[in-house]
């Protein structure tokens, strides 16, 4: 996930840190990393949480411009070229249809790139 974008998002929508770490469970601390560009992989719970605050989908913050060549996805700091593994790590007791849900939202937001 591209820091700069989250942090155009929060600003966009008047939040501080604080706020929006509020309003999404997750660490002040955590969001700053993120925003930062220091912590560049959050997992899809992070995400998922980030774009419901927000207002948009999880596609929009893994998401990035390119001119061009139109858009592709960001992993890290390179674009996706070829392939690459996803692996999702869960306890089997928080194995559930959000979770699911959020697994495939995740995997039809880099499909349609």
């Amino acid at each position: 996930m591209d820091g700069k974008k989250l942090k155009e998002l929060r600003r966009r929508k008047g939040f501080t840190l604080d706020t929006l770490s509020e309003r999404t469970g997750i660490s002040k601390s955590y969001l700053s990393l993120i925003e930062r560009d220091i912590q560049s992989n959050p997992s899809l719970d992070i995400l998922h949480r980030i774009a419901k605050t927000f207002g948009v989908e999880v596609e929009e913050l893994v998401r990035t411009k390119r001119e061009g060549n139109g858009e592709t996805f960001s992993i890290s700091t390179s674009a996706v070229k070829s392939t690459f593994k996803i692996e999702v790590e869960l306890p089997i007791d928080e194995l559930n249809p959000q979770k699911l849900e959020q697994i495939k939202e995740f995997i039809q937001a880099l499909k349609k790139n």
